[in-house]
C-alpha cells in the first residue's frame, strides 16, 4: 500500500479548508464525502449542504451525466490517471470548466474506499488569460498608434530626459530614437526657451492637473536636428508607469499654417502699404519694407524706364554699407540682369535655388555688394516679373543669406527657397506690377493736365498773333474805305492776303487738336487704296509751295510721279503726313536754304525722305521729336507740338514706320516707310 493510499476516515480530517483551489472526496458510489471552501464557493452551498449526495445530482450538468458515469468507473479502477477537465454546475445556474487530477483512497487492506480530486479553475484562468491577452493586444495597438502617428509623441521622466521618441517625432525632429532617447528634452527646444520650458515641465508634474490639452496655449517652438526652428502646437499629459511619473507630450508640427497664416497677413498689409501713395518711388519703398525681412535677407528691383526704352536698377536693399555707393538708399541706375530681360519673354517667375559666386554675376550686383553675398554663399535666389495687364514692367529679386541669420524676431530662415515661395512671389509680383502701373498712369496724368495747361497758354499765345494781324488788316481796311489814309496800289489785297494765311494757321492748329483727340478715342479712320505715292508728294508740295518762296526756300522734289511701286494708302492722310514733314522743314529751314524729297525701295517699303539744311537737331532731343506737345527749345518757329506725333499715327496706321536723323549745323532729315501690297 503506497502512502497516498490511505483510508477516507483517516484522510478527511487532514484536509485543509483554505486551500485556493477546489478540492472533493467522494465515495466508490459517488457520494460527496468532503468539499473546501473554495468548492463550496464556486458551488454556492455550504459542505454540511452537500455531503452524503450523489455528486451527478449536486454539481454535474446534463451535457456531462453520461461522460461522468463512463469516468467514474475507470478512475476507481485506476484505468484513468491523467488530469481530465470536466464541466460543473456552479452558483446561479452557472457552468464552469475545472481541471480534476484523481487520487485512490484505499484502506489497509488495500481496497478502495473513494477518491481524492483536486481542481484547477480553468474558467478564472481563462478570463485571466484573455483579459492579459486583451492588455497585450491593447498595448500593441496602442504602440502601433504611438509609433504610426504623424504627430510627435515624445515621454520624459521625472529629470525631464527622453524615454519614449515615436516615428512622428523622428519626422519632425530630424532625430533617430537611438540619437535622442537618454536625452535632455531641452536639445528639442531653441536656447533662448529652454529655461522656460523646463521650469513650465517641472510645475505641471508637481501640480494637480492630470492634462494640459493644443488648444489651452499659443505656439511654441522647436528646434530640429538641423537648427532649423519651427512653430509647434502641444498637449501634455501626466502617467505613472511601473511607479514612476512621466510626462507625455504630443506636439503638431504647425509651421505650414504659421506659414500661411504670416504670408497672408504679408500680403494684406502689402496691399494696405502699396495703396497708401501713387508715388512709384513710395510705392518701390513699400514693397521692399513689407517684403524684407518675411521673406528674405537681400531684394532688388530692375524697372523698364518707358522714356528710355532700358531696364534700370531702381533698389538694392539692405544697400552696401555706408559710404559704399553713391547711393545710400540702394538705388541705382543703369545696367540690367540677363535675368530680367528672359522675363520680359516669358512672364514666368524663376527659382533658384543654389547659386555660386559667377551665378550672381549674371544679376549684374554691384562690386561692393556682390562680395558681402558671396562670404555667405551658398545662397539660393528668386526672381518674379512685375506684371500689369499682361505687360512685364521690370523684375523683383529676393535672396537668402547661407548663414540663416534670424530677422526681427523670426525663426530663421534657411535655404532654399520653395515652390511655395515662388508661388507667393509671383503674386507679389502681380500686385507690386498694378501698384506701380497705377502710380505711372497717375504720373502720366499729372503730365497731361501740366501738358494741357502748357498746350492751353501755346494756343492762346499762338492763336493770339494772327488774330492780332486779322484784327490789324481789318482795321487798316477801314480806315482805307472811309478815306483816313491815302492808300497805295495793292494795299487792300495784301491786307486780305494776310488775313486769310492768319486765318489759315489758326484752321491749322484747331485741325491738329481735334486730330490728336480723335487718335486718342481711337476713332482714326483709313481709306486705303493701291496707288503710287508721287502724285501725293507733289500735291502737297502745291500747297506748301508759296511759303517757302516766302522765305527764299528751294524745294527740290525728286519723287518721279510714276514709276513707284504701288502701295495701299490714303491720299488725304498721306499728305497731311507729307504737310506735317514739309511745313516742319520750312519752319527750321533759314532763309535761302534748300528742303529736297527723294525716295527709294528698300526690303519691299517704299520710303520717301525729307532733307532740309537747317539749324539741325541735338541728339538728346532726336528721340522726343514724335512725342506729343513736346517742342524744341531752341529755334524762333513754335507750335504745340502734335504735328509730328500725328505724321506718326498716320505712318503706323499704314503699317510703316516713321524716324529722323540729324546733325547739328547741317540739317535734318525725317522718313517714313510704306509698305508694299502683299
Amino acid at each position: 500500500m503506497s502512502q497516498s493510499d490511505l483510508q477516507v476516515s483517516r484522510l478527511l480530517p487532514l484536509i485543509p479548508d483554505v486551500l485556493a483551489g477546489p478540492i472533493l472526496v467522494v465515495d466508490t458510489e459517488g457520494r460527496i464525502q468532503k468539499i473546501n471552501r473554495a468548492l463550496a464557493s464556486i458551488l454556492g452551498k455550504q459542505e454540511e449542504e452537500v455531503r452524503g449526495l450523489r455528486l451527478d445530482t449536486v454539481m454535474i450538468p446534463e451535457g456531462e451525466q453520461s461522460r461522468y458515469h463512463e469516468l467514474l468507473p475507470k478512475v476507481l479502477s485506476g484505468e484513468v490517471t491523467e488530469p481530465v477537465e470536466m464541466t460543473i454546475r456552479c452558483a446561479k445556474g452557472k457552468l464552469r470548466s475545472i481541471l480534476w487530477k484523481y487520487t485512490r483512497i484505499q484502506n489497509e487492506a488495500g481496497e478502495v474506499e473513494g477518491i481524492l480530486s483536486t481542481g484547477t479553475d480553468l474558467s478564472e484562468m481563462r478570463i485571466l488569460q484573455a483579459q492579459e491577452q486583451a492588455l497585450k493586444e491593447s498595448e500593441a495597438r496602442f504602440s502601433g498608434i504611438v509609433e504610426m502617428a504623424s504627430d510627435a509623441i515624445i515621454s520624459v521622466d521625472s529629470a525631464q530626459r527622453i524615454v519614449l521618441f515615436n516615428r512622428g517625432a523622428s519626422g519632425i525632429f530630424g532625430y533617430t530614437p537611438e540619437e535622442i532617447l537618454g536625452s535632455p528634452l531641452s536639445a528639442l527646444l531653441p536656447v533662448d526657451a529652454r529655461g522656460a520650458h523646463g521650469h513650465q515641465i517641472a510645475g505641471f508634474l508637481e501640480s494637480p492637473v492630470p492634462a494640459r490639452p493644443m488648444a489651452s496655449r499659443g505656439t511654441i517652438r522647436g528646434l530640429r536636428k538641423d537648427g532649423s526652428e519651427f512653430a509647434a502646437e502641444a498637449s501634455i499629459v501626466k502617467l505613472t508607469v511601473a511607479g514612476e511619473l512621466r510626462a507625455t507630450v504630443l506636439l503638431r508640427d504647425v509651421s505650414e499654417r504659421a506659414r500661411f497664416t504670416a504670408n497672408q497677413v504679408m500680403l494684406a498689409n502689402l496691399e494696405q502699404a502699396l495703396a497708401r501713395s501713387l508715388d512709384v518711388n513710395d510705392t518701390l519703398d513699400a514693397l521692399v519694407t513689407e517684403i524684407l525681412p518675411h521673406m528674405a535677407d537681400l531684394c532688388i528691383i530692375d524697372l523698364m524706364n518707358d522714356d528710355a526704352g532700358e531696364v534700370q536698377r531702381v533698389r538694392i536693399h539692405p544697400g552696401p554699407p555706408e559710404g559704399g555707393a553713391p547711393d545710400g538708399d540702394g538705388r541705382l541706375t543703369g545696367g540690367h540682369a540677363p535675368h530680367t530681360r528672359r522675363l520680359f519673354d516669358d512672364l514666368e517667375p524663376h527659382l533658384f535655388p543654389i547659386l555660386s559666386r559667377a551665378d550672381l554675376a549674371d544679376f549684374s550686383i554691384d562690386e561692393v555688394t556682390l562680395p558681402r553675398l558671396a562670404d555667405h554663399a551658398p545662397h539660393c535666389a528668386m526672381v518674379a516679373p512685375l506684371v500689369a495687364r499682361g505687360r512685364c514692367l521690370g523684375a523683383l529679386y529676393l535672396f537668402r543669406l547661407g548663414d540663416g541669420s534670424p530677422r526681427a524676431g523670426q525663426p530663421r530662415i534657411h535655404l532654399p527657397f520653395d515652390e511655395e515661395d515662388l508661388s507667393l512671389l509671383k503674386d507679389i509680383g502681380r500686385r507690386a506690377g498694378m501698384a506701380i502701373e497705377n502710380a505711372r498712369l497717375y504720373r502720366d496724368a499729372q503730365r497731361a493736365i501740366d501738358a494741357r495747361d502748357e498746350v492751353l497758354g501755346i494756343v492762346s499765345h499762338d492763336l493770339g498773333n494772327p488774330l492780332q494781324a486779322i484784327f490789324i488788316g481789318l482795321e487798316a481796311l477801314g480806315r482805307s474805305r472811309t478815306g483816313r489814309t491815302e492808300g497805295r496800289p495793292g494795299q487792300d489785297e495784301y491786307y486780305f492776303t494776310a488775313i486769310r494765311r492768319s486765318a489759315e494757321v489758326m484752321a491749322h492748329l484747331i485741325q491738329d487738336l481735334l486730330e490728336i483727340r480723335r487718335m486718342e478715342a481711337g476713332h482714326l479712320e483709313l481709306k486705303p487704296v493701291i496707288q503710287n505715292p508721287g502724285p501725293h508728294v507733289a500735291a502737297t508740295l502745291d500747297v506748301l509751295l508759296p511759303l517757302a518762296q516766302v522765305k527764299g526756300i528751294t524745294i527740290d522734289n525728286r519723287v518721279p510721279m510714276a514709276g513707284l511701286p504701288e502701295v495701299s494708302l490714303d491720299g488725304a492722310r498721306i499728305q497731311q503726313v507729307l504737310s506735317n514733314l514739309v511745313g516742319n522743314a520750312i519752319k527750321h529751314t533759314p532763309e535761302g536754304g534748300t528742303i529736297t524729297i527723294e525716295s527709294d525701295l528698300v526690303d519691299r517699303e517704299v520710303h520717301v525722305h525729307v532733307h532740309d539744311t537747317g539749324e539741325g537737331i541735338p541728339p538728346e532731343d532726336l528721340e522726343r521729336v514724335f512725342e506729343r506737345f513736346w517742342r524744341a527749345e531752341r529755334g524762333r518757329a513754335r507750335g504745340i507740338g502734335l504735328g509730328l506725333a500725328i505724321a506718326r499715327t498716320l505712318v503706323r496706321a499704314h503699317g510703316g514706320r516713321i524716324w529722323a536723323t540729324s546733325e547739328e549745323g547741317t540739317g535734318s532729315t525725317f522718313s517714313f516707310s510704306l509698305p508694299l501690297r502683299s
